[in-house]
C-alpha cells in the first residue's frame, strides 16, 4: 500500500521549514521523499511503519506524545517536515494529541478518507505522504478544527531556550 503513496507524490512540493526559533520559513519546492516499503521499514521501524506508511492508529491515550506539554515543534517521523506546533496544542480528552492548525498549511495534504463505514477527512504529509491522523471541525477557535494525529507518527523538539543561540 505504501508504494503506492509514494507513486502518488509529485516529485516536488512547495512547503515551510523551520528556521531555528521555531518559526515558519518562506515557503520554498523541495523533492518529495519517495522509498520502497522495505526502505520505509528500515528507517521507521515496524510500529511507525504501520502508522505513516500503512495508515494505522494506535490505541487512545497510549501515545507518547499526547501529554507532552513541553514548547517546541512537531515533525514528520518519516520525512523531518515541520507539521504543528505546540502553540496550537490543546487537551481534546479523545486520546490523541490535537492542535487546531498546522505549522503551515502547504505542510499537509487532506484526503478523503471513507473506510469503516464513515466519510472523514485523512491528513498527510506533504512530503512523504505518511498518514498522520484525520482532522474534524469540532475543535476550538480560532478555526474549529481538531488535527487528531497519530504519536508515533511525529518527533517532537523542544524550542531552544533562550540565548542558547
Amino acid at each position: 500500500m505504501s508504494s503506492s503513496i509514494s507513486d502518488s507524490l509529485p516529485d516536488q512540493v512547495t512547503v515551510s521549514l523551520a528556521d531555528e526559533n521555531g518559526q515558519p520559513l518562506p515557503p520554498k519546492s523541495v523533492p518529495t521523499v519517495k522509498k520502497t516499503d522495505e526502505e520505509w521499514l528500515k528507517q521507521l521501524g515496524e510500529q511507525r511503519f504501520k502508522i505513516l506508511r500503512a495508515q494505522g492508529t494506535e490505541a487512545r491515550f497510549c501515545g507518547l506524545l499526547l501529554d507532552n506539554k513541553k514548547k517546541g515543534i512537531y515533525f514528520c517521523a518519516g520525512c523531518d517536515l515541520p507539521l504543528f506546533s505546540s502553540d496550537s496544542k490543546f487537551h481534546s480528552g479523545t486520546g490523541w494529541p490535537s492542535f487546531y492548525q498546522p505549522f503551515a498549511k502547504e505542510n499537509i495534504l487532506e484526503l478523503r478518507d471513507a473506510s469503516y463505514g464513515m466519510v472523514r477527512t485523512e491528513i498527510r504529509c506533504a512530503r512523504c505522504g505518511g498518514h498522520l491522523g484525520h482532522v474534524f471541525e469540532d475543535g476550538p477557535k480560532p478555526t474549529n478544527l481538531r488535527y487528531c494525529l497519530n504519536s508515533e507518527s511525529l518527533v517532537f523538539r523542544e524550542y531552544p531556550a533562550k540565548g542558547e543561540h
